[in-house]
């Protein structure tokens, strides 16, 4: 049996490897506006490690210092090793190892490190897509741009992305930063516009959404759960106007939380509409955050009912597998047709989460509305590491499906190639020719 079971995983994952990918979610920038690493273990720290590190107790101030390209390798490596030890058998410190070993690295040492710093690629220019393009990355879906200035250069064609970068509106711009009068201008000023109402202001986001969706935006992204809950209540047009106009009467008016409340939750259901009126899928970040000493029970997906029950024309691809709410998801994307399940980031999270999870989604939603792999970098050298391990992940929980006689080998890989490419290709439309293994 246990021959049988690496045969069938073994086959599997062969036949994964060959197909293309839609990576679902990015953070890295454009090429011109990347600074590649230099010194290894501020690399090495770009990715989710830095959390354990905290998690085993490393202090803010000595996580700063192991970040900074410009201090030494000798003298990081003390603390590092320190710290190595206590966490090197996490899945984010598996995206280490697999770094280390794609340079000829087995073991993280002080020499070892010496050696890798000598013989990191960096990416710069054409290198940047190169390296994408030799992963068989055929887009990348970016959450970038978030700020103010970022997004009126792009909207005034001053930053260009490539090809293959396809954008996401980053909605909290649009919501969680509406609480005063400065911050209300400078979302007009976008599209220089100054605003003196808030039916002004509705219209300016509107013609802000439509312009970005002009320069090639294929979809919207929220990620306010790391500062509220994703419970986003019905409240009146006229409650959120009252505080609306408090901001606009009085420029040093202020709205603290949950004051903003009623306000922020009519903006994220009107920006709703927009979508629907836009037709562009919308992105929610549920579950699991980065970093540490935050409240993950605010960001369960299961405080999304309401929105995919009022806005039933938007297609929602709910993320990270709402790791560690696993039952709370399946009965979403299972109960509601406009909810999809989206495994970026859970697959280096939690891999046996994250195999269970799409073995037990498999046989309980309908397997199209299932995206398999999106980075959630903001470097694209640790991409690698992160598509390895989701590949083998996906090998494995449908290698045991196989085994459980619930589908045949052909059918996971018909499987596979969907996740990977084939749904999200029809979602986002992509209009990519679609992948038959």
């Amino acid at each position: 049996m246990k021959r049988n079971v690496n045969r069938v995983y073994e086959k599997i994952l062969e036949s994964i490897k060959e197909i293309p990918i839609i990576d679902t979610h990015e953070h890295i920038p454009a090429p011109i506006l990347y600074e590649p690493p230099k010194e290894p273990i501020a690399f090495l720290l770009r990715g989710y490690f830095p959390s354990d590190l905290l998690s085993a107790g490393l202090s803010q101030r000595d996580l700063q210092i192991l970040q900074d390209d410009d201090v030494p390798t000798e003298r990081k490596w003390p603390v590092f090793k320190r710290y190595w030890l206590k966490t090197k058998y996490t899945a984010y410190a598996r995206e280490v190892k697999y770094i280390m070993r794609s340079y000829g690295e087995e073991a993280v040492t002080l020499e070892s490190l010496k050696r890798f710093g000598e013989k990191i690629n960096r990416l710069t220019g054409e290198k940047y897509i190169e390296f994408l393009e030799s992963l068989n990355i055929k887009f990348v879906l970016v959450n970038i741009f978030g700020t103010i200035d970022e997004l009126k250069r792009f909207i005034d064609g001053k930053i260009d992305l490539p090809d293959c970068f396809k954008l996401l509106i980053p909605l909290p711009v649009f919501h969680t930063s509406v609480r005063n009068f400065q911050s209300i201008q400078e979302i007009a000023g976008i599209i220089n516009r100054t605003v003196t109402s808030f039916d002004e202001f509705l219209d300016t986001v509107k013609e802000i959404f439509k312009r970005l969706k002009e320069r090639g935006a294929i979809g919207i992204k929220d990620q306010s759960a790391y500062q509220r809950s994703i419970n986003f209540s019905l409240s009146t047009k006229e409650e959120a106007e009252h505080l609306f106009n408090k901001c606009l009467a009085d420029p040093n008016s202020s709205l603290g939380w949950p004051e903003a409340k009623p306000l922020d939750d009519f903006l994220f259901h009107e920006y709703m509409r927009y979508a629907r009126d836009l037709d562009l899928p919308v992105q929610i970040h549920t579950g699991h955050m980065a970093g540490i000493r935050n409240r993950v029970d605010k960001a369960n997906a299961s405080h999304f009912a309401q929105v995919l029950e009022v806005h039933r024309e938007v297609a929602f691809d709910l993320f990270h597998g709402n790791w560690p709410y696993m039952g709370d998801i399946l009965f979403l994307i299972k109960n509601y047709p406009n909810a999809y399940l989206n495994f970026c980031w859970v697959h280096i999270i939690d891999p046996i989460y994250s195999i269970e999870l799409l073995e037990r989604s498999i046989v309980t939603v309908p397997h199209k509305k299932i995206n398999g792999f999106g980075g959630d970098y903001g470097a694209p050298e640790l991409i690698p590491a992160h598509l390895s391990l989701a590949k083998d992940n996906i090998a494995r929980a449908l290698s045991n499906l196989v085994l459980r006689d619930w589908i045949s080998e052909r059918e996971a890989i018909n499987i596979a190639a969907d996740l990977l490419y084939n749904n999200p290709n029809e979602l986002f439309k992509l209009s990519l020719k679609s992948y038959a293994s």
